[in-house]
């Protein structure tokens, strides 16, 4: 019954496998982000118009200081529920244990939410002196920091993905960029304020996150229940190992996110608000123009433990050559786009205010493109036995950075913080690249 109520509420899953269906599956997501990316350039043009080189910045200093607090404390949830649930797809029983692990990483998600504000709440405090903000900034950055936290939305996000369902999160994804827009439109033509702005972000992902709640019951109701909750402690004992690969992911995705997100505060804290303003604009332009690096790991991530669970170590090392290859290509051709059209994205977008970000832009990208030619590497040592090679790896590069960051902050200011982003992507490549064949020879 379970699995005949799974059929009717989504359309069946697609028999497409290996880069068929990573291409079909990146395809729904680029629908989703690409449409989003697209209305991004529209309100990034307001806010920056708007605000202003420092007023950016400062607008960005609070965006990423809730970025970065959702880093430390948020469970992976959607990869355990990716990683373990790929084995639970068919059969009454098989639907019912994975309920169970729903319940488990919805408990996980509402755990890591409310450590989350608590965190917030101090790092705020503490970071409003060194940022420069007043009370009303701070105020500002404690509660667009809550609405972000309580936006719980990664077990969801797993469950469409492992459902093989990523035309309904291409619809999820699209409401953020939606809200932001009309709000962004709103917002401009009454008060163009920090604050309204943030309040715009935060409805956004509110919005974003009961979308998902919803598409992942519509979908997938049979295992999507209250009643699973009280059975978080069974999951943990039907799915050895699951303790670790909390641990292990959580902590490597955190290494990895704050490597990214502690560029843009410490260049705030040494150098300034204008600079933070420049260093973020570039590098949100660099995630909208080699989006398809997240949209394929994210992709891949799902197709590799489908893979691995339901046809072998044989297939999976196929998928793994045939997808390597695809990246190499992609990311090639992706850096050569942003270099032709950086620049004048940037004067037609923010206007020659913000010209002074082309250089982050170009590095940033490069960094990008690097990681999306190795964006295999990482979810073929998760879907096996590698997922502690990963944590060490994550821990490693995030080390190496942040010494690279701060040597290029001293000897280059703020170019010298992308310069460390190239850097440490290529180091990135090359040792989870080794780890990952290791792991595939060993089956």
């Amino acid at each position: 019954m379970a699995e005949e109520a799974t059929i009717e509420t989504g359309k069946p899953r697609s028999e497409k496998t290996g880069i068929k269906r990573i291409i079909a599956n990146t395809g729904w997501l680029l629908g989703g982000k690409g449409f989003g990316g697209v209305l991004s350039l529209f309100y990034l043009a307001i806010l920056t118009r708007t605000l202003g080189v420092e007023g950016f910045g400062q607008f960005a200093l609070i965006t990423a200081t809730a970025q970065a607090i959702a880093l430390i404390v948020t469970f992976q949830t959607w990869q355990v529920v990716i990683r373990f649930g790929a084995r639970y797809l068919k059969g009454a029983e098989n639907r019912q244990k994975f309920g169970r692990l729903v319940g488990l990483c919805t408990l996980l998600d509402l755990a890591g939410a409310l450590a989350g504000c608590l965190l917030a709440f101090f790092a705020v405090q503490w970071l409003a002196p060194l940022f420069g903000w007043d009370q009303e900034l701070a105020q500002s950055a404690l509660f667009f920091a809550l609405a972000m936290l309580l936006s719980i939305k990664s077990t969801p996000t797993g469950i469409l993905r492992v459902e093989n369902r990523f035309d309904l999160a291409a619809y999820a994804e699209a409401i953020i960029p939606i809200v932001r827009l009309t709000g962004t439109l709103i917002v401009w033509f009454l008060q163009p304020t920090i604050l309204n702005f943030l309040i715009v972000w935060a409805v956004s992902e509110m919005i974003h996150a009961i979308g998902y709640w919803l598409l992942a019951a519509w979908q997938s109701r049979d295992i999507l229940s209250f009643r699973n909750l009280p059975k978080a402690k069974q999951a943990v004992s039907e799915n050895q190992g699951i303790g670790e690969f909390l641990v292990v992911t959580n902590l490597g995705s955190t290494f990895a996110g704050l490597s990214r997100n502690i560029s843009l505060l410490i260049i705030g804290y040494f150098v300034g608000p204008s600079a933070a303003g420049l260093y973020r604009l570039a590098s949100q332009l660099s995630v909208a123009m080699t989006k398809i690096s997240t949209l394929l790991s994210r992709a891949i991530f799902a197709e590799v433990n489908l893979i691995r669970a339901q046809q072998g170590s044989e297939a999976m090392t196929i998928l793994f050559r045939q997808a390597s290859r695809m990246l190499f290509i992609t990311g090639g051709t992706v850096i050569l786009i942003v270099v032709v059209i950086g620049k004048p994205a940037l004067f037609y977008m923010s206007g020659p205010e913000f010209l002074p970000a082309y250089p982050f832009l170009i590095l940033l990208a490069a960094a990008a493109s690097i990681d999306l030619a190795g964006a295999i590497y990482e979810p073929t040592l998760l879907s096996g036995s590698g997922a502690r090679t990963a944590l060490i790896l994550q821990a490693c590069i995030a080390a190496f950075f942040l010494i690279l960051l701060f040597s290029g902050l001293h000897f280059f200011g703020a170019i010298g913080a992308a310069g460390a982003m190239v850097v440490a992507a290529i180091v990135r490549l090359l040792l989870f690249g080794s780890a990952a064949r290791r792991n595939l020879a060993k089956g």
